[in-house]
């Protein structure tokens, strides 16, 4: 997850004449290559005897982990280089991922004891398909994690380490200390993570960010911003939502209240743990458009709702 694997391909023009090429769709396909997979140059122009590099480069992202994760997807494809007036060439393109806890579901993530990567593909598979509202469970069935433990051991780093850090969500962290975050997480070889405070808080709001469900479900998205103004409201919401999501929604939201409490050292306020937690915590399903400035405004003060006035009433 989010690690650039890069290999290149070597083409040679041994005819007589200059030849263009460019890779082509797969029948009833609408792009030359996977999502995962980045060509370039996707075409170009060879001189008699000249010799081209094209870079393939593997990335998986929030938009590709979640299939790769259920098996559904694998790092497998077929490029079909086609010369202009000439023959097609195929490119066979394979690999391996490395299953993550970012890109899988919370209810998963939850039923997961062990480092997803501990896991049988089945196993993965069968966590990550169980239905979102299944809050009950049989006397032969073992009792989920209450949050997954990939989020306590970020978010208790944090508390236990950043909790007056400076600057904490607004510094990007490094990408080699990210991996080794990951790694940590998904392979569960340390119990301490590694890296500096602002690669753990990044971390934290990736993880966030590709889930496939978010934190407060897609089916209440609209509710949550018809009443941004009502902290009654936002809770009986909030009560609605699966367990584990309804379970990490308060514990994300005391981390940040708690980080409040030290604003006079950490320079945070409501307004940007809100804006930042707003759109990671609450995002429109992916078939709306994308949120305008108004429900992005809603989605914050919606937030801002369990910052700032549930602290007022503790």
């Amino acid at each position: 997850f989010m690690q650039l694997q890069t290999q290149t391909l070597t083409i040679h023009n041994d005819g007589q004449v200059p030849c263009q090429f460019k890779f082509i769709n797969k029948l009833e396909e609408t792009s030359f290559c996977r999502d995962w997979l980045n060509v370039s140059p996707p075409k170009g122009f060879l001189l008699e005897g000249a010799d081209l590099e094209i870079n393939l480069e593997v990335f998986v992202n929030k938009s590709t982990a979640t299939q790769l994760n259920l098996g559904d997807e694998k790092i497998e494809d077929i490029l079909i280089l086609h010369l202009d007036r000439g023959k097609d060439f195929f490119v066979a393109i394979s690999g391996n991922y490395c299953p993550s806890c970012f890109g899988t579901s919370l209810p998963a993530l939850c039923y997961m004891k062990e480092p997803i990567q501990d896991m049988p593909a089945e196993t993965i598979r069968e966590m990550c398909l169980r239905p979102l509202q299944l809050n009950e469970f049989s006397d032969l069935e073992e009792k989920p994690l209450d949050i997954p433990k990939e989020i306590w051991m970020m978010v208790d780093h944090l508390y236990r380490n950043s909790s007056q850090q400076e600057d904490l969500f607004q510094q990007p962290g490094l990408r080699s200390e990210f991996e080794e975050i990951r790694d940590c997480l998904d392979t569960g070889m340390l119990d301490t993570l590694p890296g500096s405070t602002h690669s753990v808080a990044e971390a934290l709001l990736l993880f966030l960010e590709a889930l496939p469900e978010p934190v407060v479900c897609y089916s209440f998205y609209q509710e949550c911003l018809d009443c941004c103004t009502n902290l009654q409201a936002a809770q009986q919401i909030i009560c609605r939502l699966p367990q584990c999501h309804q379970n990490v929604f308060k514990y994300l939201t005391a981390f940040l209240r708690e980080l409040l409490g030290n604003a006079s050292r950490n320079n945070l306020d409501e307004h940007m743990l809100g804006s930042l937690f707003g759109g990671l915590l609450l995002r429109p399903p992916p078939s709306s458009p994308k949120p305008d400035i108004m429900a992005k405004k809603k989605a914050q003060d919606f937030i801002k709702l369990f910052l700032v006035m549930e602290q007022d009433l503790h």
